[in-house]
């Protein structure tokens, strides 16, 4: 009995949290590009979140567009390194840090569920492409390695957080797989922690 108040608790809180989700959208006053957001309200504290729903894309030092082709910049915005990542949001907005991915991944059904939530409804390999009930978007937009390459376009969207772990040289990061073989993980979403190095998509929260 105990379980099923605890999950219908759950269930209940999910809902809300989605009913309250709603949709606007930020002009960065820096080059004039809009981004879409979604906000929800924060069941446990009332507070109401707001995330950019696309990627940034505004050009900084140490920020490249897949293939070093520009024209990938205007759907899957720009690759940026930690130190980059950690620089480029507007005045007035954040890299997410790891508490704050925690939260929208909870908010859209925990780690197992969310992303099929999340995700972009196309763009995504064999299959993979989500509901994007969240209005998160999440395009598969791919990395820069270490030695200037690429990969993974289609297959996973990898964002940084603002979040070292406690090993030096390590953060944490998020990403989304289109599922490969074993499509019954391609709802899933996973927390890392990775070298800072290379280059992966920025997802801004307002402060």
């Amino acid at each position: 009995m105990k379980q099923y108040i605890c999950t219908l608790l759950s269930t209940l809180l999910f809902t809300q949290a989605v009913i309250a989700q709603s949709n606007d959208a930020f002009t960065d006053s820096r080059d004039g590009q809009a981004y879409k957001t979604i906000s929800f309200e924060n069941a446990m504290t009332g507070t109401t979140v707001i995330w950019m729903a696309q990627n940034l894309n505004y050009k900084v030092k140490e920020s490249y567009a897949y293939d070093d082709d520009q024209n990938n910049r205007k759907e899957l915005g720009l690759l940026y390194t930690w130190e980059a990542a950690k620089k480029a949001c507007p005045n007035g907005w954040h890299l997410a840090t790891d508490s704050e991915w925690s939260m929208l991944v909870s908010q859209f059904g925990g780690t197992d569920k969310a992303g099929e939530a999340l995700k972009s409804i196309n763009g995504w390999k064999e299959g993979g492409n989500g509901t994007n009930s969240s209005g998160f978007d999440a395009l598969p937009g791919g990395q820069r390695t270490n030695d200037g390459s690429y990969r993974n376009l289609g297959s996973f969207s990898i964002w940084w957080s603002s979040t070292p772990t406690f090993e030096e040289g390590k953060v944490w990061i998020w990403d989304i797989s289109y599922g490969g073989p074993d499509m019954s993980i391609k709802s899933k979403i996973w927390r890392f922690d990775a070298d800072m190095l290379g280059g992966l998509s920025v997802r801004c929260v307002r402060d």
